[in-house]
């Protein structure tokens, strides 16, 4: 049987017995002296990249993202109704996305896909490694619902338009 070969001594100074020699040691060595593998000394892991967490306090709390979600899809939901009654008065979409829809229910179906994917977004952003994302993970929901109750309330304005 091969044996390696002795390992460099080692020193500690912060227990007097780790002071002799540490050689390596073999399963056949340790059948006949007991107390040779007592004087193993293995140095603690080092992780190759410093792993970097995010503080469970920090985040956002999932309730402020849920009421931004609501009232987002609530805000679409009505920008759907307005125009859907707009255009049945005679008024024009001019979004050529929502267009073919506008007659239909199933816009009410197709104004919720933007919503999603900003809440989706946002979410994201919550637990984003950059600082910058997480303090603004409320601004692409914020954004979208202001931008719907202003077309909702642009499509009550044309409600009463007679068509050109």
């Amino acid at each position: 049987m091969l044996l390696p070969a002795p390992a460099a001594p080692a020193r500690s100074s912060a227990d007097p017995e780790s002071s002799r020699p540490i050689t390596t040691a073999s399963l056949a060595d340790a059948t006949e002296n007991p107390q040779s593998l007592e004087t193993l000394r293995l140095p603690d892991p080092t992780p190759a990249k410093p792993i970097r967490l995010i503080a469970i306090e920090r985040t956002p709390p999932r309730k402020s993202w849920l009421l931004l979600s609501i009232a987002q899809h609530g805000a679409a939901a009505f920008d759907a109704y307005t125009t859907r009654e707009a255009v049945s008065a005679g008024a024009h979409e001019d979004d050529p996305f929502i267009r073919p829809f506008a007659n239909s229910p199933a816009i009410y179906a197709i104004s919720q896909i933007s919503p999603t994917i900003l809440d989706y977004a946002a979410r994201r952003m919550q637990r984003s490694q950059h600082a910058f994302l997480r303090r603004s993970w409320w601004l692409p929901q914020s954004a979208s619902t202001a931008l719907f109750i202003v077309s909702g309330t642009h499509n009550l304005g044309n409600h009463h338009e007679s068509p050109k």
